[in-house]
């Protein structure tokens, strides 16, 4: 099973001269529906046909009014996300949530990461549900580098997976990582893709903040790499360049003819 398209999806943006993320427009803290409709037109605008939805984030973003999975849901925030996923859905566009993000939070607004015991049953409960209205999903953003061994990642992609179904249909689960590094010129596996995981959803080396910096050729070697080493696992470039200028539209066009490349995250 594999994502079925060349997904087109955009992370960064401008809104009101500040650069935002797609991640959190769901029902993070700052987001309006006003944001979300700019982002749509922003979709629009550059051709992007995907986008990817973060519900937990340890610090901007929850589906619970107070403690995880020991509180009633938002109601207000939920109605935010299904609202957007509906016009989303309106405009033609495939949505993918993202269930957690790993960033590094000393006193997190959101703690979720410290029960570990709750995360099986958060997923056990939110998959059936989403499952009927959006098209695939991931475990969490940058899971490698978080408390996430692959055993772990593996199966929390195992009993999304369980539950990722619509009208008999499975719907592609995976999860977000950086696995490759670069080691006296050359890239190499820091961290396997999950073998369950039914595409690779993959964050380039560099920060995407620094994309620019990035040849061509080197985005190109490390990607290629990756496909070399996803057991025939369709690659999804998620985050490269956060740019639109020619430089990574010269990256992103050489990536996605890359045979085994699904998609990628930017300006073509």
């Amino acid at each position: 099973m594999s994502i079925p398209l060349v997904v087109k999806s955009k992370l960064c943006w401008k809104y009101n001269g500040e650069r935002d993320v797609c991640w959190y427009l769901g029902l993070g803290d700052y987001t309006s529906v006003a944001r979300q409709d700019a982002y749509i037109r922003d979709m629009d605008r550059f051709g992007a046909n995907t986008i990817t939805l973060n519900l937990m984030n340890e610090e901007l973003s929850s589906v619970f009014s107070g403690e995880f999975m020991q509180s009633s849901l938002h109601e207000g925030k939920l109605k935010l996300l299904g609202d957007f996923i509906g016009r989303l859905k309106n405009s033609g566009k495939i949505v993918v949530i993202t269930y957690f993000d790993c960033p590094p939070a000393d006193h997190p607004k959101y703690p979720f990461w410290r029960y570990s015991d709750r995360l099986a049953p958060f997923l056990e409960l939110a998959t059936p549900p989403l499952a009927k209205i959006v098209d695939g999903f991931i475990l969490g953003i940058e899971t490698n580098r978080g408390p996430c061994s692959m055993n772990i990642v593996e199966a929390g992609i195992g009993l999304i997976q369980k539950h990722a179904v619509r009208n008999g249909v499975k719907l592609p689960v995976s999860t977000h990582e950086q696995n490759v590094g670069w080691k006296h010129g050359k890239p190499y596996l820091k961290r396997r893709v999950p073998r369950n995981g039914d595409f690779v959803a993959y964050e380039t080396s560099n920060h995407p903040y620094d994309g620019g910096n990035v040849s061509v050729a080197r985005m190109v070697d490390e990607v290629q790499f990756l496909v070399a080493h996803s057991g025939g696992k369709g690659v999804w470039v998620v985050e490269s360049n956060n740019r639109e200028d020619a430089h990574a539209r010269a990256q992103n066009q050489a990536m996605a003819e890359i045979p085994g490349v699904i998609g990628v995250g930017g300006p073509v």
